[in-house]
């Protein structure tokens, strides 16, 4: 499993869904797209967000997945909705542990 990670900041009034289109291959929809993605926006500038790809292919593999993960002009689709890059890696899977349980007060309701 590979993990394509993006630290960002949007351009002021963009919404998730102008940069999904940025970047999403032509013919897809967000549920048809062929890798589980989370977007997630700072707590305090919401301006700032992380996306995370989860792609089940070995690191090898990559180059020829990618043309199914991008638009052909991702590079330029997104220069118009996305104001920088702070980090842009690939990382592959080595260890997984523990399990997503709600913490704190607010967690339980």
């Amino acid at each position: 499993m590979l993990r394509a990670v993006f630290a960002r900041t949007l351009k002021p009034g963009v919404t998730d869904e102008q940069f999904i289109q940025a970047w999403l291959p032509q013919g897809l929809v967000a549920d048809s797209y062929p890798s589980a993605v989370t977007v997630s926006h700072g707590i305090t500038d919401d301006r700032q967000i992380i996306s995370i790809f989860e792609v089940d292919a070995a690191a090898q593999d990559l180059p020829d997945v990618l043309a199914s993960l991008v638009h052909p002009d991702s590079t330029n689709r997104l220069a118009e909705v996305v104001e920088s890059t702070q980090l842009e890696a690939v990382f592959e899977d080595t260890s997984t542990f523990g399990s997503r349980q709600p913490l704190g007060k607010s967690a339980a309701g």
